[in-house]
């Protein structure tokens, strides 16, 4: 059969080499992924008797080798020398890819395994599945399991030996399964150091666990894509496949879990797990038809795709309904599997985009059954390799439907860009957060004189002698340095709750809707200065100079609404506050500081704590009788600059409150540390130069 398939897939690969002058990447993983299949089927043929070896401190050994069965039982002492009691007993040497039968007389099997390593006495275990199917299990004549004695229980058996060969000898009653067989499911026996085989079972939970849990979100998954789109039967398709393959291998390492009592309480596992086995070749059925069914006979196909689902209840009602089964999913699976890579190669030859992700995905799949083969003594290789190749196969399938859904959405995407690019081009001049904050849901709702009274934070900020910048450069440079100011600046305070109300050449207006207003804004303000720290740093190894902002933020009721004439409107917003706002930026520009919040704002914060800040007086703002509170955010700015304020922060207080005491000589003295330290500091330096004119008088 594997020399068959490989025939197929050469064949198939010298049809794309007639159709092209190189073959595709995709055939050759389907051609490589041939050879791999043939390449185990060779080396499980090349299965030689010998007695394995194990080292202590390496990974538990499944005891895969070749059993020797005796018809009757091993005289316990004879076995010692391992002989059988009988002389006139042969042997009848068995493998675990035979046929699972079960002996109808009582028989012995033995299992030599030699130790290689240190020696001295070593802990080991013996992991015997489905223990309580068996009459005995000794170890050099050392009875470590007699079911007349011991209830049934773990699989696990403990024991200590300085031998370097054991005999291992398993007492079987009539019809119980052979150890040397021991049926579909993996629960060969297997050996190892205890500590070893502790970790390893551990280990192999813990990759069930995650195994399982894989195949059956992903089944979920896609279970929940087709309910909200039916007219793609392949997510369904694979679904099934996904939730089958959880099940499959829930019960594939059913051995794991027999000391749990509800599952000892399952007597028929065997059966259970070759129906799992049917479910998931039809789930694969499943999904390949769906995946091709514009290119298959549908009759056949379907026969093909519902021949699992009558296999499996076979294994319950038939006589023998187990062997019967299990040799016809066998038979089934492998039908599949050639049936299925010669279908991926023919659509390659096709150019069938769907075959080129399913071919390469069919290559680890491949390989993983091949180590397995390979490798058939290790742990690892057993309970890993394989799962790990289906796992591979399931995620390259799922990109590939995930890549449907996204090609989907983007072409009902490009057939409705035209009827929504005047609609979008519109709403980038007016604020969808503004349609918001007057009711409408799109900007044909707006209707001149439009408004609405509302709470919220204003924030004004501005690029630091920007007039003296741009007069060095020409129209073209100023519009592209202000688009790659803004293109930094301006996500910042989209991404903190603001929207942009206008934009006064390099100058910016944003709104801060709700309570946390404030504290959004300031956010950003921080985030802002960062931005222009690094900007600066770009700049720099361009040759241009460093660039600085100011900013000013307030709280209060402003009018939000719609002006103009009928053939020419505009959104704006009027508010005392949005005037006192832009003042307050104007004294950040004066004191030369990057941040400047009124009173009102401050006692908005949720915790003022959180900012590093400084009282800067009482200032008289045109159109306000009273002077207004103001405070500086020093947060954000540059690192020196930073410590700098922090260090003379106390000094700068102490001048404050001497000012206020009208104590002007100590108000100059903490001044002038402060200037010592911060030569820019511009509010020190106001504060200085009116302590002197006061003291003066």
């Amino acid at each position: 059969a594997a020399m068959s398939f490989t025939g197929r897939m050469f064949y198939t690969g010298y049809m794309i080499r007639k159709k092209q002058k190189q073959p595709s990447a995709s055939a050759r993983a389907v051609g490589l992924s041939a050879l791999l299949v043939l390449l185990g089927s060779l080396c499980s043929l090349a299965a030689q008797d010998y007695i394995p070896e194990y080292r202590p401190g390496s990974e538990p050994m499944l005891l895969t080798g070749l059993w020797h069965r005796y018809a009757g039982y091993i005289d316990e002492t004879a076995a010692q020398s391992g002989l059988p009691s009988d002389r006139a007993m042969v042997p009848l040497r068995e493998s675990i890819f035979a046929t699972p039968t079960a002996p109808v007389a009582p028989s012995s099997y033995r299992y030599m395994l030699r130790i290689s390593g240190p020696p001295g006495p070593h802990s080991y275990t013996l992991c015997v599945p489905d223990l309580r199917d068996y009459r005995t299990v000794s170890v050099n004549g050392t009875t470590l399991y007699d079911s007349s004695s011991d209830a049934p229980g773990s699989p696990m058996l403990y024991f200590n030996s300085s031998s370097d060969l054991l005999s291992i000898i398993i007492h079987c009653a009539p019809g119980a399964p052979s150890p040397a067989t021991p049926g579909a499911l993996v629960s060969v026996p297997y050996f190892g150091e205890a500590a070893a085989v502790d970790s390893s079972k551990s280990l192999l939970t813990g990759w069930v666990f995650v195994l399982v849990t894989f195949f059956a979100l992903g089944g979920l998954f896609m279970l929940v894509l087709f309910t909200f789109w039916r007219k793609n039967w392949e997510f369904l398709g694979f679904s099934f496949f996904l939730l089958a393959s959880a099940l499959f291998y829930i019960f594939k390492y059913a051995a794991l879990f027999q000391s749990i009592p509800w599952f000892l309480g399952l007597q028929r596992t065997q059966e259970i797990y070759v129906a799992s086995m049917s479910l998931l070749l039809c789930g694969l059925s499943a999904f390949v038809y769906t995946m091709f069914r514009a290119e298959l006979p549908r009759l056949p196909m379907r026969i093909l795709v519902f021949l699992p689902f009558l296999i499996a209840p076979a294994v319950f009602l038939l006589p023998s309904g187990f062997l019967v089964v299990y040799r016809l999913a066998t038979a089934y699976s492998g039908l599949l599997a050639v049936g299925m890579l010669a279908l991926v190669g023919v659509e390659l030859v096709r150019g069938n985009p769907r075959a080129r992700w399913l071919g390469p995905a069919a290559l680890p799949w491949a390989a993983s059954i091949v180590c397995s083969a390979v490798l058939r003594d290790s742990f690892t290789s057993a309970f890993f390799f394989e799962p790990i190749g289906q796992v591979l196969f399931a995620f390259v399938a799922w990109l590939m439907l995930v890549k449907k859904v996204g090609d989907t959405f983007e072409s009902v995407e490009t057939l409705s860009d035209y009827v929504a690019s005047v609609s979008t081009t519109v709403r980038k001049f007016i604020p969808q957060e503004f349609l918001e904050s007057l009711d409408k849901s799109d900007v044909t709702d707006l209707r001149l004189g439009d408004h609405v009274r509302k709470q919220m934070t204003i924030f004004f900020s501005d690029i630091r002698a920007f007039t003296e910048l741009s007069e060095k450069l020409t129209v073209e440079e100023n519009f592209a340095f202000i688009n790659s100011y803004l293109s930094r600046v301006v996500p910042i305070v989209k991404g903190n709750g603001g929207f942009i109300d206008k934009y006064i050449g390099d100058a910016i207006m944003a709104l801060f809707p709700g309570p946390n207003g404030p504290d959004e804004a300031i956010r950003s303000a921080i985030a802002m200065q960062g931005k222009i720290v690094e900007y600066n740093g770009h700049r720099a190894k361009m040759g241009y100079r460093p660039i600085s902002m100011g900013v000013g933020i307030h709280s209060g009721d402003l009018m939000l609404g719609v002006v103009g004439v009928h053939d020419r409107m505009e959104n704006t917003v009027i508010s005392d506050a949005v005037n006192l706002a832009s003042r307050l930026q104007a004294i950040s520009k004066s004191f030369n500081i990057s941040m400047v919040i009124s009173e009102q704002a401050f006692k908005e914060l949720e915790d003022p704590g959180l900012y590093k800040y400084r009282f800067i007086g009482k200032v008289r703002v045109k159109g306000k009788a009273a002077p207004v509170s103001v405070f500086e955010i020093y947060d954000g700015i540059a690192p020196d600059l930073f410590e700098r304020k922090m260090k003379a922060n106390m000094f700068f207080e102490q001048g404050m409150l001497s000012y206020y005491q009208k104590d002007f000589a100590g108000a100059m003295y903490y001044f002038k540390r402060v200037l010592d330290i911060i030569p820019e500091d511009g509010a020190a330096g106001f504060y200085l130069d009116t302590c002197m004119n006061k003291a003066a008088l």
